[in-house]
Protein backbone atom coordinates (compact mmCIF):
# COMPACT_ATOMS: atom_id res chain seq x y z
CA UNK A 1 0.00 0.00 0.00
CA UNK A 2 1.03 3.42 -0.58
CA UNK A 3 1.47 6.48 1.78
CA UNK A 4 0.91 9.79 1.50
CA UNK A 5 2.34 12.64 3.80
CA UNK A 6 0.60 15.73 3.23
CA UNK A 7 3.63 18.14 5.08
CA UNK A 8 3.00 21.89 5.95
CA UNK A 9 5.80 23.65 5.87
CA UNK A 10 5.39 26.47 8.28
CA UNK A 11 5.32 29.71 7.18
CA UNK A 12 8.39 30.42 5.02
CA UNK A 13 11.70 30.23 6.86
CA UNK A 14 12.98 26.62 7.84
CA UNK A 15 13.68 27.62 11.08
CA UNK A 16 9.35 26.58 10.93
CA UNK A 17 9.72 23.28 10.13
CA UNK A 18 8.66 20.94 13.02
CA UNK A 19 11.07 17.84 13.15
CA UNK A 20 7.81 15.59 12.63
CA UNK A 21 7.15 17.08 8.99
CA UNK A 22 11.62 16.63 8.37
CA UNK A 23 10.87 13.22 9.39
CA UNK A 24 7.98 12.86 6.41
CA UNK A 25 10.33 14.72 4.29
CA UNK A 26 13.13 12.57 4.73
CA UNK A 27 11.36 9.32 4.51
CA UNK A 28 9.52 9.87 1.50
CA UNK A 29 10.27 8.32 -1.95
CA UNK A 30 8.89 11.06 -3.54
CA UNK A 31 8.08 14.83 -3.15
CA UNK A 32 5.63 16.55 -4.82
CA UNK A 33 4.45 20.21 -4.80
CA UNK A 34 5.11 23.34 -6.44
CA UNK A 35 8.65 24.77 -7.72
CA UNK A 36 9.06 27.19 -4.81
CA UNK A 37 7.99 24.18 -1.79
CA UNK A 38 10.89 21.73 -3.40
CA UNK A 39 13.51 23.95 -4.38
CA UNK A 40 14.43 24.72 -0.74
CA UNK A 41 15.19 20.08 -0.81
CA UNK A 42 16.63 19.51 -3.77
CA UNK A 43 19.95 18.77 -1.68
CA UNK A 44 18.11 15.12 -0.47
CA UNK A 45 18.73 13.90 -4.28
CA UNK A 46 14.60 12.88 -4.08
CA UNK A 47 12.38 11.77 -7.24
CA UNK A 48 10.21 15.00 -7.65
CA UNK A 49 6.75 15.45 -9.41
CA UNK A 50 6.19 19.73 -9.64
CA UNK A 51 2.31 20.00 -9.80
CA UNK A 52 -0.84 21.95 -7.75
CA UNK A 53 -3.10 20.62 -10.07
CA UNK A 54 -5.30 17.77 -7.46
CA UNK A 55 -6.07 15.47 -10.61
CA UNK A 56 -2.35 15.64 -11.90
CA UNK A 57 -1.11 14.49 -8.03
CA UNK A 58 -3.66 11.86 -7.80
CA UNK A 59 -2.77 9.87 -11.04
CA UNK A 60 1.45 10.51 -10.45
CA UNK A 61 0.38 8.58 -6.92
CA UNK A 62 -1.53 6.22 -8.45
CA UNK A 63 0.78 5.20 -11.24
CA UNK A 64 4.68 5.89 -9.73
CA UNK A 65 6.94 2.91 -8.79
CA UNK A 66 7.51 4.74 -5.63
CA UNK A 67 5.79 3.84 -2.24
CA UNK A 68 6.12 6.45 0.31
CA UNK A 69 5.16 10.40 -1.09
CA UNK A 70 5.08 13.54 0.70
CA UNK A 71 2.95 16.48 -0.72
CA UNK A 72 4.87 19.79 0.38
CA UNK A 73 2.51 22.77 1.29
CA UNK A 74 3.25 26.14 2.24
CA UNK A 75 1.58 27.23 5.94
CA UNK A 76 -0.31 24.77 7.52
CA UNK A 77 -1.71 21.87 5.61
CA UNK A 78 -5.12 22.01 6.30
CA UNK A 79 -5.30 25.74 6.14
CA UNK A 80 -6.79 26.47 2.63
CA UNK A 81 -4.02 24.18 0.40
CA UNK A 82 -4.60 21.25 -1.26
CA UNK A 83 -4.66 18.82 1.60
CA UNK A 84 -8.42 19.20 1.21
CA UNK A 85 -9.86 18.14 -2.60
CA UNK A 86 -6.49 15.42 -1.93
CA UNK A 87 -7.35 13.99 1.07
CA UNK A 88 -10.91 13.78 0.10
CA UNK A 89 -10.36 11.80 -3.23
CA UNK A 90 -7.86 9.18 -1.82
CA UNK A 91 -9.54 8.66 1.05
CA UNK A 92 -11.92 6.70 -1.37
CA UNK A 93 -9.13 4.94 -2.41
CA UNK A 94 -8.24 2.30 -0.53
CA UNK A 95 -4.66 1.62 -2.14
CA UNK A 96 -3.54 4.94 -0.19
CA UNK A 97 -2.88 5.77 3.04
CA UNK A 98 -3.19 9.83 3.78
CA UNK A 99 -1.50 11.71 7.15
CA UNK A 100 -2.02 14.92 7.47
CA UNK A 101 1.13 17.00 9.11
CA UNK A 102 0.38 20.41 10.30
CA UNK A 103 2.19 23.47 11.03
CA UNK A 104 2.23 27.38 11.54
CA UNK A 105 -0.07 28.76 9.02
CA UNK A 106 0.68 32.87 8.54
CA UNK A 107 -2.57 33.93 10.04
CA UNK A 108 -1.03 32.22 13.27
CA UNK A 109 2.37 33.76 12.27
CA UNK A 110 1.04 37.23 12.11
CA UNK A 111 -1.49 36.97 14.87
CA UNK A 112 1.33 36.23 17.47
CA UNK A 113 3.34 38.38 16.05
CA UNK A 114 1.11 41.27 17.43
CA UNK A 115 -0.20 39.98 20.30
CA UNK A 116 -3.03 39.26 19.09
CA UNK A 117 -5.39 35.93 19.78
CA UNK A 118 -6.70 34.35 16.88
CA UNK A 119 -9.37 31.92 17.95
CA UNK A 120 -12.10 35.11 16.96
CA UNK A 121 -10.31 35.62 14.05
CA UNK A 122 -12.74 35.61 10.47
CA UNK A 123 -10.32 34.30 7.49
CA UNK A 124 -10.65 34.17 4.04
CA UNK A 125 -8.67 33.70 0.99
CA UNK A 126 -7.90 35.52 -1.81
CA UNK A 127 -6.42 32.53 -3.90
CA UNK A 128 -8.47 31.98 -6.96
CA UNK A 129 -11.62 32.33 -4.64
CA UNK A 130 -14.60 34.61 -4.96
CA UNK A 131 -14.73 36.63 -1.78
CA UNK A 132 -17.03 38.92 -0.35
CA UNK A 133 -15.09 41.09 1.05
CA UNK A 134 -17.22 43.91 2.47
CA UNK A 135 -19.60 41.67 4.11
CA UNK A 136 -16.35 39.41 5.74
CA UNK A 137 -15.31 42.93 7.55
CA UNK A 138 -18.37 43.91 8.06
CA UNK A 139 -19.71 41.37 10.68
CA UNK A 140 -15.92 40.31 12.59
CA UNK A 141 -13.85 42.92 14.43
CA UNK A 142 -11.24 40.76 13.33
CA UNK A 143 -10.50 39.33 9.37
CA UNK A 144 -7.51 38.18 8.28
CA UNK A 145 -7.00 37.60 4.33
CA UNK A 146 -4.90 35.26 2.39
CA UNK A 147 -4.13 37.34 -0.38
CA UNK A 148 -2.86 36.31 -3.69
CA UNK A 149 -4.22 36.58 -7.85
CA UNK A 150 -5.94 39.77 -8.57
CA UNK A 151 -6.59 40.30 -4.77
CA UNK A 152 -3.27 41.73 -3.57
CA UNK A 153 -3.08 43.94 0.36
CA UNK A 154 -3.39 47.01 -1.85
CA UNK A 155 -6.45 45.79 -3.92
CA UNK A 156 -8.45 44.47 -0.60
CA UNK A 157 -7.55 47.91 0.71
CA UNK A 158 -9.03 49.92 -2.31
CA UNK A 159 -12.08 47.62 -1.94
CA UNK A 160 -12.84 48.34 1.42
CA UNK A 161 -12.13 52.05 0.58
CA UNK A 162 -14.64 51.90 -2.38
CA UNK A 163 -17.59 50.16 0.29
CA UNK A 164 -17.36 53.01 2.99
CA UNK A 165 -14.51 51.48 4.80
CA UNK A 166 -11.73 53.25 4.53
CA UNK A 167 -11.05 53.54 8.18
CA UNK A 168 -10.75 50.34 9.30
CA UNK A 169 -7.28 49.43 10.83
CA UNK A 170 -5.19 46.97 8.69
CA UNK A 171 -1.84 45.18 8.69
CA UNK A 172 -0.45 43.65 6.33
CA UNK A 173 2.67 41.27 6.80
CA UNK A 174 5.12 40.87 3.93
CA UNK A 175 7.70 38.18 3.62
CA UNK A 176 6.82 36.41 7.27
CA UNK A 177 9.66 34.90 8.91
CA UNK A 178 11.83 35.80 6.32
CA UNK A 179 14.80 38.02 6.81
CA UNK A 180 13.35 41.01 4.91
CA UNK A 181 9.89 40.54 6.75
CA UNK A 182 7.87 43.72 6.86
CA UNK A 183 4.93 44.55 8.47
CA UNK A 184 2.66 47.79 8.83
CA UNK A 185 -0.06 48.78 10.26
CA UNK A 186 -2.33 52.11 9.02
CA UNK A 187 -5.85 52.59 8.13
CA UNK A 188 -7.54 51.12 4.75
CA UNK A 189 -7.25 54.07 2.53
CA UNK A 190 -3.45 55.10 3.59
CA UNK A 191 -2.29 51.16 2.82
CA UNK A 192 -4.82 51.49 -0.44
CA UNK A 193 -2.10 54.00 -1.84
CA UNK A 194 0.81 51.54 -1.19
CA UNK A 195 2.38 48.88 -3.15
CA UNK A 196 3.39 45.10 -1.58
CA UNK A 197 5.01 42.06 -1.92
CA UNK A 198 3.08 39.05 -3.78
CA UNK A 199 4.04 37.06 -0.61
CA UNK A 200 2.01 38.85 1.71
CA UNK A 201 -1.02 38.45 4.48
CA UNK A 202 -2.52 41.22 6.27
CA UNK A 203 -5.44 41.24 9.35
CA UNK A 204 -8.39 43.85 8.85
CA UNK A 205 -9.27 45.12 12.06
CA UNK A 206 -12.89 46.87 12.63
CA UNK A 207 -14.13 47.77 16.13
CA UNK A 208 -17.29 48.40 14.97
CA UNK A 209 -18.06 45.16 13.23
CA UNK A 210 -21.79 44.26 13.63
CA UNK A 211 -23.43 41.33 15.42
CA UNK A 212 -23.73 38.53 13.44
CA UNK A 213 -27.42 38.16 14.46
CA UNK A 214 -28.36 42.03 13.98
CA UNK A 215 -30.08 40.61 11.12
CA UNK A 216 -32.70 38.35 13.04
CA UNK A 217 -34.14 41.09 14.15
CA UNK A 218 -37.15 43.56 12.27
CA UNK A 219 -36.39 47.05 12.05
CA UNK A 220 -39.07 49.77 12.85
CA UNK A 221 -39.77 52.29 10.01
CA UNK A 222 -39.10 55.28 12.66
CA UNK A 223 -35.18 53.90 12.68
CA UNK A 224 -34.84 54.73 8.96
CA UNK A 225 -34.21 57.78 7.57
CA UNK A 226 -36.54 59.14 5.77
CA UNK A 227 -37.84 62.08 3.04
CA UNK A 228 -40.86 62.81 0.47
CA UNK A 229 -39.94 59.24 -1.11
CA UNK A 230 -42.35 56.30 -0.26
CA UNK A 231 -40.88 53.65 2.08
CA UNK A 232 -41.87 49.81 2.21
CA UNK A 233 -43.88 49.73 5.57
CA UNK A 234 -42.05 47.17 8.60
CA UNK A 235 -44.81 44.26 7.96
CA UNK A 236 -44.86 44.50 4.55
CA UNK A 237 -40.81 44.00 4.39
CA UNK A 238 -40.71 41.17 6.31
CA UNK A 239 -42.84 38.89 4.43
CA UNK A 240 -41.59 40.11 1.21
CA UNK A 241 -37.72 39.35 2.43
CA UNK A 242 -39.20 36.33 3.69
CA UNK A 243 -40.72 35.25 0.31
CA UNK A 244 -37.02 36.04 -1.54
CA UNK A 245 -35.85 32.42 0.17
CA UNK A 246 -31.93 34.28 0.81
CA UNK A 247 -29.24 32.46 1.82
CA UNK A 248 -26.33 34.70 4.15
CA UNK A 249 -24.28 34.02 0.76
CA UNK A 250 -26.98 35.29 -1.63
CA UNK A 251 -26.40 37.85 -3.84
CA UNK A 252 -29.76 40.15 -3.77
CA UNK A 253 -30.98 43.16 -6.24
CA UNK A 254 -33.36 45.74 -4.40
CA UNK A 255 -35.18 47.18 -7.79
CA UNK A 256 -36.73 50.51 -7.09
CA UNK A 257 -34.70 50.74 -3.43
CA UNK A 258 -36.79 54.06 -2.41
CA UNK A 259 -35.01 54.96 0.96
CA UNK A 260 -33.58 51.53 0.88
CA UNK A 261 -35.63 50.08 3.78
CA UNK A 262 -35.63 46.90 2.27
CA UNK A 263 -32.17 47.01 1.37
CA UNK A 264 -31.35 47.93 4.59
CA UNK A 265 -32.77 45.10 6.33
CA UNK A 266 -31.58 42.50 3.47
CA UNK A 267 -28.55 43.11 3.94
CA UNK A 268 -28.14 42.80 7.13
CA UNK A 269 -29.32 39.02 6.97
CA UNK A 270 -26.38 38.41 4.13
CA UNK A 271 -23.19 37.92 6.12
CA UNK A 272 -21.38 36.33 3.55
CA UNK A 273 -23.53 37.97 0.39
CA UNK A 274 -23.58 41.50 -1.54
CA UNK A 275 -26.99 43.83 -2.01
CA UNK A 276 -27.40 45.72 -5.09
CA UNK A 277 -29.71 48.77 -4.86
CA UNK A 278 -31.08 50.04 -8.18
CA UNK A 279 -32.70 53.54 -8.06
CA UNK A 280 -32.66 56.33 -10.54
CA UNK A 281 -34.67 59.05 -8.34
CA UNK A 282 -31.70 61.31 -6.83
CA UNK A 283 -33.23 62.12 -3.32
CA UNK A 284 -34.16 58.43 -3.18
CA UNK A 285 -30.13 57.86 -3.81
CA UNK A 286 -29.29 60.44 -0.92
CA UNK A 287 -31.92 58.70 1.47
CA UNK A 288 -30.00 55.24 0.90
CA UNK A 289 -26.74 56.36 1.28
CA UNK A 290 -27.83 58.10 4.54
CA UNK A 291 -29.14 54.61 6.01
CA UNK A 292 -26.20 52.52 4.82
CA UNK A 293 -24.16 54.33 6.88
CA UNK A 294 -26.55 54.68 10.04
CA UNK A 295 -26.91 51.00 9.75
CA UNK A 296 -23.26 50.39 8.65
CA UNK A 297 -25.06 47.96 5.54
CA UNK A 298 -21.54 48.35 3.83
CA UNK A 299 -22.00 45.33 1.39
CA UNK A 300 -24.75 47.25 -0.44
CA UNK A 301 -23.42 48.74 -3.72
CA UNK A 302 -25.90 51.44 -4.51
CA UNK A 303 -26.83 51.33 -8.55
CA UNK A 304 -28.14 54.47 -10.15
CA UNK A 305 -29.73 54.31 -13.15
CA UNK A 306 -33.25 52.63 -14.79
CA UNK A 307 -33.37 49.23 -14.75
CA UNK A 308 -32.97 46.58 -17.02
CA UNK A 309 -30.59 48.79 -18.41
CA UNK A 310 -28.15 49.63 -15.10
CA UNK A 311 -28.54 45.63 -14.67
CA UNK A 312 -25.83 44.90 -17.23
CA UNK A 313 -22.64 44.51 -15.65
CA UNK A 314 -23.90 43.31 -12.13
CA UNK A 315 -23.25 39.88 -11.17
CA UNK A 316 -25.78 37.04 -11.84
CA UNK A 317 -28.36 37.76 -8.89
CA UNK A 318 -29.75 34.68 -6.15
CA UNK A 319 -33.02 37.18 -4.92
CA UNK A 320 -34.52 39.54 -6.77
CA UNK A 321 -37.14 42.41 -4.97
CA UNK A 322 -38.69 44.83 -7.32
CA UNK A 323 -40.66 47.05 -5.51
CA UNK A 324 -40.51 49.96 -8.54
CA UNK A 325 -40.23 48.92 -12.18
CA UNK A 326 -40.65 52.25 -13.95
CA UNK A 327 -43.41 50.25 -16.50
CA UNK A 328 -40.08 48.15 -17.37
CA UNK A 329 -41.66 45.01 -15.40
CA UNK A 330 -41.11 42.70 -18.48
CA UNK A 331 -37.56 43.79 -19.50
CA UNK A 332 -36.66 43.59 -16.19
CA UNK A 333 -37.43 39.85 -15.18
CA UNK A 334 -36.03 38.84 -19.08
CA UNK A 335 -32.91 40.34 -17.95
CA UNK A 336 -32.78 38.88 -14.74
CA UNK A 337 -33.42 35.46 -16.24
CA UNK A 338 -30.69 35.60 -18.37
CA UNK A 339 -28.49 36.13 -15.69
CA UNK A 340 -30.05 33.41 -13.35
CA UNK A 341 -32.79 31.14 -14.96
CA UNK A 342 -33.57 30.06 -11.67
CA UNK A 343 -33.86 33.44 -9.30
CA UNK A 344 -35.96 33.86 -6.69
CA UNK A 345 -38.33 36.96 -7.61
CA UNK A 346 -40.52 39.22 -5.39
CA UNK A 347 -42.81 42.01 -6.74
CA UNK A 348 -44.78 44.25 -4.45
CA UNK A 349 -47.69 45.94 -6.13
CA UNK A 350 -50.87 48.41 -5.40
CA UNK A 351 -52.94 49.01 -8.66
CA UNK A 352 -54.82 46.13 -9.72
CA UNK A 353 -53.03 46.98 -13.10
CA UNK A 354 -49.51 46.44 -11.70
CA UNK A 355 -50.59 43.57 -10.18
CA UNK A 356 -52.34 41.84 -13.35
CA UNK A 357 -48.79 42.71 -15.16
CA UNK A 358 -46.71 40.59 -12.69
CA UNK A 359 -48.80 37.59 -12.51
CA UNK A 360 -48.95 37.96 -16.74
CA UNK A 361 -45.11 38.00 -16.65
CA UNK A 362 -44.92 35.12 -14.41
CA UNK A 363 -46.93 32.54 -16.64
CA UNK A 364 -45.15 34.15 -19.54
CA UNK A 365 -41.38 33.12 -18.27
CA UNK A 366 -42.91 30.11 -17.07
CA UNK A 367 -42.31 31.12 -13.21
CA UNK A 368 -42.34 28.01 -10.76
CA UNK A 369 -43.96 28.20 -7.01
CA UNK A 370 -46.12 31.34 -7.99
CA UNK A 371 -47.98 32.93 -5.01
CA UNK A 372 -49.93 36.02 -4.32
CA UNK A 373 -50.42 37.28 -0.82
CA UNK A 374 -52.40 40.59 -0.24
CA UNK A 375 -51.24 41.83 2.74
CA UNK A 376 -53.42 44.61 4.67
CA UNK A 377 -52.32 45.99 7.74
CA UNK A 378 -54.08 47.60 10.40
CA UNK A 379 -51.61 49.15 13.32
CA UNK A 380 -52.79 50.85 16.53
CA UNK A 381 -52.53 54.43 17.53
CA UNK A 382 -53.38 55.58 21.03
CA UNK A 383 -56.12 58.45 21.13
CA UNK A 384 -56.98 59.25 24.41
CA UNK A 385 -57.57 56.64 26.41
CA UNK A 386 -58.74 54.39 23.27
CA UNK A 387 -56.67 52.01 20.50
CA UNK A 388 -57.43 52.64 17.38
CA UNK A 389 -56.93 50.76 14.41
CA UNK A 390 -55.29 52.60 11.48
CA UNK A 391 -55.50 50.51 8.17
CA UNK A 392 -52.27 51.28 6.06
CA UNK A 393 -52.85 50.85 2.08
CA UNK A 394 -53.28 46.88 0.69
CA UNK A 395 -50.15 45.35 -0.98
CA UNK A 396 -50.22 42.63 -2.97
CA UNK A 397 -46.79 40.54 -2.94
CA UNK A 398 -46.21 38.50 -5.95
CA UNK A 399 -43.53 36.16 -5.76
CA UNK A 400 -41.78 33.09 -7.71
CA UNK A 401 -39.07 31.08 -9.13
CA UNK A 402 -37.50 30.71 -12.51
CA UNK A 403 -38.16 27.69 -13.86
CA UNK A 404 -34.85 27.44 -15.51
CA UNK A 405 -36.76 27.01 -19.12
CA UNK A 406 -36.48 30.23 -20.73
Amino acid sequence: MKKLNIVGLGIGSNNYIHSAAKGAIEEADCLIGARRMLESFEFLHKEMFESICTQDIIDYIKHSKCRVFSLLVSGDSGFYSLSKKITENLLKDHEVTVENIPSISSMQYLCSKLNISWDDVKHQSAHGRDINIASAVMFSKKTFFLTGGEFGPREICKVLCTKGLGHVNVTVGENLSYPNEKIITDTAFNLSLMNFDSLSAMLVENREALDINIGMRSIGDDEFITGNIPMTKSEVRTISIGKLNIKNSSTVYDIGAGTGSVSIETALKLSCGQLYAIEKNEEAISLIKKNKEKFKAYNIDIVKGLAPDCLENLPSPDCVFIGGSGGNLEKIICEVLKKNKTANVVINAIALESVNEAIRCMEKFKFEHVEITNAWISKSKKIGSYNMMMGQNPIYIISGKGSGLN
